[in-house]
């Protein structure tokens, strides 16, 4: 994501200097579209820069889970070592990382990170290394290296002039990527604190650290990452590891993959941590929703109220001629909007097929298209519309940073984006009373207003406009509540509640749900939406 990093130091009684705390970011609930690890993820960087070569990494895990950056020692904010054997590192190591905890390690990290999970296979739950080889230095047994001489030469500069040299690793560590001068602007602007003496040691202990025997002890699992056109660190270095650590390849990367292709680097950490789950959780909620497409709009008295709202609040314009509906549902806000626009086209997308064939032959007689497709990746050409409507489908992105980002790229210049979602109060009542039954999270929070705009804003969307109107829904009982949030497709956990389990937690359910009935005799249910309008 592009937001300012959600970054917080805590005090070094609680923190060793040289570890900068990223908490799982208070914006975001851990429920929008996976787990978070349990475990808190902890980054080593390499030789040459401090923490600050992860650049926006950091934040980003933080959206699933705590994060840390650990300075090598003499880098940051980490006091230089009287000794930099490859035992006192992982000493040094073993009392500043959490107990149990993931490790990412960037070339010199990356190998620090193999010997200490090889020592400590009970603290670590996974590994991955960013062009991190067995061998720096290559040797006979070990050719898929950088060559001695190189090395020599490359250590000869640093005895000679430090800052010269620095400035030659930047340049080796962008050669050869497909980003080259951009990714040599950005490393020059690093202003990395280097301690000489302790970076002396460390490049010394590069030449001869070997991670052969490590390789063998190490029993989590386990990615390493190599860019294609590394020049420090040749990518067929991946041949050399055991069938049992999985491996991926960037192609046109060198050096530093998570900088000049941060998206698949960041994918792949996903996928390897268990953070990429929306597929299966979509296909359920596709599932989930094409089922309810025959009942849903007798249902979803909430949903077709915000739909009116949201379109009553589109200013007319003439240069409107094409018009996306996400998540359009039953089709019958494309018919609207069709209506309007009589003379634009209207796209209408929705993951659920069901949705979508229902939509057909509801307004088989309207001239409307659709399309079955993930929000979050829309099979559709940049600035090719000049409206996107969502009414109440957006809240179940896993990314609000990239769904916004798609919504952007597709929009045209000056195209209108208009939207309806639920905001953080929704069902606030149901949710607090199965918080009195049991601490599973039951009710999904939505996002924020203020996530909203910062999304928006951070993409490059003007003229946002935002407000939150509180709606209510009463029924004559919590079972008939239930039955209403199953009816419109809501019945998954991703999409706002989970199933309850057994006759004793429904009546427990009903029990607690007493206190808000009212005098009226009913049972209230509150909407708390976010109408939002944004120009590209």
């Amino acid at each position: 994501m592009n937001s300012m990093p959600c970054l917080l130091q805590l005090p070094d009684e609680i923190v060793p200097s040289g570890l900068t705390f990223y908490p799982r970011h208070s914006k975001y609930s851990p429920y929008q579209g996976t787990q978070p690890l349990q475990d808190p993820v902890v980054l080593i960087h390499g030789w040459g820069a401090d923490s600050q070569i992860w650049r926006d990494l950091p934040n980003q895990l933080s959206q699933y889970t705590d994060v840390y950056t650990l300075d090598l020692p003499g880098f940051g904010a980490s006091v230089p070592l009287d000794e930099y054997s490859e035992q006192s590192l992982i000493n040094w190591l073993d009392q500043r990382l959490p107990n149990s905890c993931y490790l990412v390690g960037l070339s010199l990290g990356g190998m620090l990170c193999r010997a200490y999970g090889a020592q400590n296979p009970q603290k670590v739950r996974g590994l991955v290394t960013l062009s991190s080889n067995l061998r720096f230095v290559a040797n006979k047994q070990y050719p898929q290296a950088m060559s001695g001489l190189d090395f020599e030469h490359f250590s000869k500069t640093w005895r000679q002039d430090p800052d010269a040299c620095l400035r030659r690793f930047k340049s080796l560590q962008a050669q050869g990527d497909q980003h080259q001068r951009q990714l040599m602007t950005e490393l020059r602007n690093l202003e990395s604190k280097v301690d000489i003496v302790g970076a002396s040691e460390l490049l010394n202990l590069l030449a001869t650290l070997d991670g052969r025997e490590h390789i063998q002890h190490i029993k989590c699992p386990s990615l390493a990452i190599f860019g294609a056109e590394d020049r420090l660190v040749p990518a067929v270095a991946a041949t050399a590891l055991p069938p049992s650590h999985s491996k991926a390849i960037i192609p046109n990367s060198g050096h530093l993959p998570h900088l000049s292709d941060s998206s698949v680097v960041m994918n792949k950490l996903k996928d390897f941590f268990g953070l990429q789950r929306a597929n299966s959780h979509k296909r359920q909620l596709a599932k989930s929703f094409s089922a309810a497409a025959a009942t849903y709009d007798a249902e979803a008295e909430v949903q077709n109220w915000s739909g009116q709202q949201l379109i009553s609040r589109i200013h007319s314009q003439n240069t409107i001629d094409s018009i996306i509906d996400l998540g359009c549902g039953t089709g019958v806000h494309c018919a609207q909007l069709k209506g309007l626009y009589p003379h634009a086209s209207v796209l209408g997308i929705d993951l659920a097929l069901g949705m979508l064939d229902y939509s057909r032959c509801q307004f088989s007689d309207r001239v409307l298209n659709w399309l079955c497709c993930d929000v979050e990746s829309l099979s559709l050409s940049d600035d090719s519309h000049s409206l996107v409507f969502s009414n109440f489908a957006l809240q179940w992105c896993d990314s609000l940073q990239d769904t916004v980002a798609e919504i952007f790229r597709v929009l045209k210049t000056a195209g209108c984006f208009y939207f309806a979602v639920p905001g953080p109060r929704t069902l606030h009542e149901l949710r607090a009373a199965w918080l009195q039954i049991d601490s599973e999270p039951r009710i999904n929070e939505f996002f924020s207003i203020d996530l909203w705009q910062d999304s928006l804003l951070s993409c490059g969307f003007t003229s946002v406009s935002l407000e939150r109107i509180e709606k209510m829904q009463y029924f004559p009982s919590v079972k008939d509540l239930m039955r209403n949030i199953q009816a419109v497709g809501a019945n998954v956990k991703k999409t706002g509640i989970s199933r309850y389990t057994g006759k004793s937690q429904f009546k427990q359910l009903h029990s607690e749900y007493e206190k808000y009935r009212t005098p009226q005799g009913l049972v209230p249910a509150t909407w708390d939406i976010i109408f939002g309008a944004a120009v590209k």
